[in-house]
């Protein structure tokens, strides 16, 4: 007998319109006298196009959604017909979607080979709009022993370049949270190392207080030692200021101390005065009357003493 298509060429000819979208899919001629199924938009795009008729076709998008939310048993077939468009359909504002309930919802050998060829696009991913949504999923979904490629790749482009970028910093943010030390160390080195430059960054310091949160204990006192020569200059900053109070929550008992002691020695125009004076410090000092750290009540009143 004639071979049997494809298992993607049957799962899109379910999706086309009828069977000369389907014989157009499947490369052969289309056989009179079927009886045509449910037309959808973008069918005759499937036809031309394959999988990249996604990227313009939210009714096709919602279709595809809506099929690996059953328990349709076309998963594996979506997923082939997928991959071989994945970059450009993860970087696409409709498609993106596509992939990432996919991410969701293929598991096993199939979700493996997915995040393989997704990783091999980790930079252009997260400088996309739309595909750095599928990279957070990638790491959000993935072991995180799977993501040395994520992470190489970003060691390779610089992480400086990636922190500072404002959807590399939200990547960074998923790996610091779902990945371990050890997996993390080379980057978290160099987050340490920068950490008074990325505090002072627009999207920079969301990554340094991400670590402060979510890293290892000593990362945050690394990040602390860093930062305190500087610690009332960096309160005033509009954007290192959120730093300031983050570590103000996160950092040990010893850190929340060195933080205090920084602050209520810094002489003008940084003082503590004028730290709780100016725009960006007054919420430093807000935090810092809701010390928890051992010890805190005498240094809330000392606080109290030093301000008006």
């Amino acid at each position: 007998g004639a071979p049997h298509p494809p298992p993607e060429t049957k799962w899109a000819a379910s999706l086309s319109g009828g069977a000369v979208a389907a014989a157009a899919v499947a490369g052969a001629s289309p056989a009179g006298g079927a009886p045509p199924l449910p037309c959808l938009a973008g069918c005759a795009a499937v036809a031309e196009k394959g999988a990249l008729a996604l990227v313009d076709s939210p009714q096709l998008c919602n279709e595809v959604v809506a099929k690996l939310l059953s328990s349709s048993p076309d998963k594996d077939a979506i997923l082939d017909w997928i991959l071989k468009d994945v970059r450009e359909l993860s970087l696409a504002q409709c498609s993106c979607r596509v992939v990432q309930k996919l991410l969701e919802v293929v598991g096993g050998q199939g979700r493996d080979k997915l995040a393989k060829g997704l990783s091999l696009w980790t930079v252009d991913l997260y400088e996309s709009p739309h595909g750095n949504h599928v990279l957070t999923k990638l790491i959000e979904v993935m072991p995180s022993s799977s993501l040395t490629c994520v992470i190489e790749q970003i060691r390779l482009k610089g992480y400086l370049t990636v922190a500072r970028h404002r959807f590399g910093c939200r990547v960074l943010e998923r790996l610091i949270e779902h990945c371990t030390e050890r997996e993390m160390s080379c980057l978290n080195d160099s987050f340490v190392a920068s950490a008074e430059e990325l505090c002072r960054h627009q999207y920079g310091n969301f990554v340094i207080q991400h670590l402060l949160e979510h890293g290892a204990a000593f990362r945050g006192a690394g990040v602390i030692k860093r930062l305190l020569p500087t610690i009332s200059q960096l309160a005033m900053h509009r954007t290192a200021s959120h730093v300031v109070q983050r570590a103000l929550t996160y950092a040990s008992d010893e850190g929340q101390r060195a933080i205090v002691a920084g602050l209520f020695k810094a002489e003008s125009p940084h003082s503590l005065l004028e730290v709780a004076a100016s725009r960006y410090g007054s919420y430093v000092t807000e935090e810092l009357l809701s010390l928890r750290c051992s010890g805190a009540g005498d240094l809330i009143e000392e606080a109290r003493q030093r301000l008006p």
